[in-house]
């Protein structure tokens, strides 16, 4: 059945409701296979508007299935306090490490919080050859 694309037009615009001229819906319907054509599109149509809801029993038995148990939200949130947790003891380490690398970038080396004096023979004696 290869119907003109414009008969397919008019006769879907028909059964979509819209506005067609009476006098080319005829001239339309005369043509050979507009019936086939026309019967095609009550077809589909109930086809496509076949939408079946899902039985009482069915929507019972999901409702009972998809219930979260209490415990189940309890370890969901303490799944989500111990991550919480685990992020903010990680920024903290990152600060930490940014000021002792801050703080070891100086060009002068650390003041001497103990000075040691050593005297040639009372703290050490030279042997010879050594």
């Amino acid at each position: 059945m290869s119907m003109d694309s414009g008969v397919d037009e008019i006769l879907s615009a028909f059964l979509d409701g819209e506005a067609v001229d009476a006098a080319e819906l005829a001239s339309t319907l005369a043509q050979p296979g507009a019936r086939e054509a026309l019967l095609d599109f009550v077809r589909l149509r109930a086809w496509m508007e076949d939408d079946e809801a899902p039985s009482p029993a069915f929507l019972a038995a999901m409702r009972t299935r998809l219930k979260r148990p209490p415990l189940v939200r309890l370890a969901g949130a303490l799944r989500l306090a111990a991550a919480a947790i685990v992020l903010a003891l990680a920024a903290i380490g990152a600060l930490d490490l940014g000021h002792r690398f801050q703080s070891e970038r100086r060009d002068e080396p650390p003041q001497a919080s103990r000075v040691i004096h050593f005297e040639p023979g009372v703290d050490w004696t030279e042997k010879p050859g050594g």
